[in-house]
């Protein structure tokens, strides 16, 4: 049986609270981390659809390894702009993605949860 780290699965466990009522999938990824997909997420009115899911790995060196990229489904705007340099379309886990680069370069793993990462992620694609 492959095992998640401790921290991971407490990761795992807040991420579940945070987004209470969204499906959420765990698989082990092979060396204590773990692929961590949050269904039925609403990114806001600017996309089409407007609810995806949110996509990402928690790897074994959490908290103090900064949980990135994440992932959604293939979203596109509303306003027929396109994605900024942050975002790109790749494969994720055997689904088509876009892959969201944006990276905590002042995080502090006290407080800098991966569930608080994720909702960062969602408010910044709902606030594009």
């Amino acid at each position: 049986m492959i095992s998640i780290a401790t921290a991971v699965a407490e990761a795992v466990e807040v991420v579940r609270v945070h987004f209470a009522g969204h499906p959420v999938e765990v698989v082990p990824d092979g060396t204590g981390g773990a692929f961590v997909t949050i269904e039925q997420v609403p990114i806001g009115a600017s996309y089409s659809p407007s609810v995806t899911w949110l996509g990402f790995q928690i790897n074994a060196a959490y908290p103090d390894a900064d949980v990135y990229p994440h992932y959604t489904g293939p979203v596109v705007r509303n306003d027929g702009q396109p994605h900024g340099p942050a975002i790109q379309a790749v494969p994720w886990r055997d689904r088509q993605a876009l892959q969201i680069s944006r990276r905590s370069a002042r995080r502090d793993p006290a407080v800098d949860s991966a569930a608080l990462k994720a909702e960062r992620i969602r408010r910044w694609l709902a606030d594009q």
